[in-house]
């Protein structure tokens, strides 16, 4: 007697038309609750019976561009257009997958494909116009939406995209205007608050993007971008607590959000919690081992804190910092291995002329272990550095004439290392630090009696000349080192010496006002220009009494001179100046006045006249 018949089941050969639907009603109910897990299981059921069941594969391809299977989403939503070619939702999400391919081109024409069976498929539209968004072809794009927006005014992704594309364009208004027609439409759209926020950030409309963040995070609490973007604008504003507590809930919403953690390493830095700012851009450089200006600002906190050898391997990443404005040599020489030679040591410019009088203290210690040793720095430099080092020979960097030939033939040397790199080798360790060698320059003795003998005739009788600096040029920082001449007199209130100045650049007017308003005559010696002739400052610097300068090249300039000298410093200073010390170990005749808070030079000055 034959077994009895089994129920049908999906892995039958040939169920039924109902029970086809039935499974494929089952996983469509899946599907939507989001249990894609086993709504795929019961799609892939169906084609195990049925291959070419259109619903089935339209289905599982819809499934794959959800779960980010894009290859597979191709791969089945082609072959549910095989059997049916006129399904317009099939052409707009093999589309979407296509464009996650880069495959831009197929992406488009396939919603070129979904609008010609349906042309009032707004969703069509608004994806072509994210793909011609992504091909830079901003106008078609734009188009695209409008004509989604033609279909449905409320549309509110469509205005959405055309914002971005309308900020790509660098069209602010008009893309702030998008993003308000789609948070009028949907009052609980973070994404376009957010995007409206990064408009008014880039206008400097700082206050009105803080609202906008804030509105962002309020209907979605775990906006990361939106807190990280928020801390930007607190930090600008110098409200640092909030700031901090705003990358805080960005790293907590997402613990890999490297630049949350750089940025809250740079309040800490700011605020002179060093050990908690270099713990935090580790954090950063775990994250993103090649953060460059996570590296750098290590390097910093660690020579601030004294921690040179820690300092010095971070320096490195210096050669990809954004303020690094220097060019490698380009030499087939090999780079110096930091071992006692013979051979000829080429040590060549980088950075600016702060840096090569800084790093000239390390000259004579470095011909002890290489005799052959020539340097190439700033050319307004070689006159005094001759002078100070005869054993070395010296080439002019081309850094006031980019267009100057300053390569040095391969065949005069034999190994090369770039200034910066010298303190790695000579400075790892505060007991490398000897101050009898750090007063290394030496000016034109004849040059300077002459200068001095030109200064008394112009003093006031019996007066000491004191020589005095108040700005920077520093790009970055320059603003922060400097004051008024004005604020710099009126403060000082220095009796018993005549000024002289010692400031680059221009300055007949502040000096006319200082003498008109303050009554305080300032000696500007018009023989020397204390920008290009450095060699003309030192004598200039020699021939004063002592030196009251902000931190300049004037202030190390006097420094490597051995001359004595008075420097006020930003609440946040070089890193050479160190940390709470009031003397220098790169130069022993300096005597450093630090700022208490930031910007607050009266007790910077207040210090600076209790000695006096």
């Amino acid at each position: 007697m034959p077994s009895p018949p089994k129920k049908p089941t999906v892995n039958n050969l040939e169920p039924t038309h109902t029970q086809v639907r039935a499974l494929v009603q089952q996983g469509t109910s899946l599907h939507k609750q989001g249990n894609f897990a086993e709504a795929q299981v019961i799609y892939e059921q169906v084609l195990l019976s049925q291959p070419n069941q259109f619903d089935a594969l339209q289905l599982l391809g819809v499934l794959f561009v959800q779960i980010k299977k894009y290859s597979q989403a191709v791969e089945f939503l082609s072959k549910a257009l095989e059997i049916n070619p006129n399904h317009a939702g099939a052409y707009s999400n093999r589309g979407i997958a296509l464009k996650e391919l880069k495959r831009f081109d197929e992406a488009l024409a396939n919603y070129d494909q979904a609008i010609a069976i349906n042309a009032g498929y707004l969703d069509a539209y608004s994806n072509r116009g994210n793909v011609l968004q992504e091909l830079k072809r901003f106008d078609e794009a734009l188009n695209s939406y409008d004509q989604a927006i033609a279909i449905n005014p409320d549309y509110t992704e469509a205005y959405y995209n055309r914002g971005n594309t309308l900020k790509e364009l660098k069209r602010f208004d008009e893309a702030l205007n998008s993003y308000d027609q789609a948070i009028a439409i949907n009052p609980d759209y973070a994404e376009a608050y957010y995007n409206h926020g990064t408009i008014l950030q880039e206008l400097k409309r700082l206050d009105e993007a803080l609202n906008s963040y804030d509105q962002a995070i309020r209907i979605n609490p775990n906006y990361a971008e939106a807190y990280y973007n928020r801390g930007v604008i607190l930090q600008e504003f110098k409200r640092l607590d909030e700031a901090l507590n705003s990358y805080d809930q960005a790293i907590r919403i997402n613990p890999d959000y490297a630049e949350a953690y750089y940025n809250r390493g740079t309040i800490l830095q700011e605020l002179r919690q060093f050990d908690e700012a270099l713990a935090t851009y580790g954090q950063a450089i775990k994250i993103n081992p090649d953060y460059v200006n996570a590296h750098w600002n290590a390097s910093i906190c660690n020579f601030i804190k004294g921690n040179f050898k820690n300092g010095w391997i971070e320096y490195e990443w210096r050669w990809k910092h954004f303020e690094c404005d220097s060019e490698r040599l380009n030499t087939n020489r090999p780079i110096w291995d930091y071992k006692k030679t013979e051979q000829r040591l080429l040590v060549w410019a980088e950075q600016g002329i702060g840096d090569h009088i800084l790093f000239g203290g390390l000259f004579s210690e470095l011909l002890e272990d290489v005799p052959n040793l020539l340097v190439q720095i700033d050319k307004r430099l070689i006159p005094i550095f001759t002078r100070s080092f005869p054993k070395i020979k010296f080439y002019p960097s081309k850094n006031l004439d980019p267009n100057s030939n300053s390569k040095i033939p391969e065949s005069d040397y034999d190994i090369h290392l770039p200034i910066g790199s010298l303190g790695r080798y000579l400075r790892n360790d505060k007991k490398d630090f000897l101050p009898t060698r750090n007063t290394y320059l030496k000016d034109d003795e004849l040059k300077t009696a002459r200068i001095k003998k030109d200064l008394i005739a112009l003093a006031s009788s019996n007066n000491k000349l004191c020589g005095i600096s108040w700005k920077s040029k520093s790009m970055f920082t320059g603003h922060q080192k400097s004051t008024t001449l004005k604020y710099f007199i009126k403060t000082l209130d220095l009796e018993g010496y005549t000024f002289v100045s010692l400031q680059y650049g221009k300055t007949k007017d502040e000096i006319k006002e200082v003498r008109n308003e303050l009554g305080v005559n300032i000696i500007s010696y018009e023989e020397v220009d204390n920008f290009l002739d450095i060699d003309g400052l030192s004598s200039l610097i020699q021939a004063c009494d002592k030196v009251i300068t902000v931190d300049n090249i004037t202030s190390q300039l006097a420094g490597a001179l051995g001359k004595q000298t008075h420097i006020l410093l930003t609440f946040n200073p070089w890193w050479c100046w160190m940390l709470e010390r009031n003397d220098s170990p790169w130069y022993p005749s300096i005597k450093l006045y630090r700022q208490d808070k930031i910007n607050d030079w009266d007790s910077a000055f207040k210090k600076l006249k209790a000695d006096l």
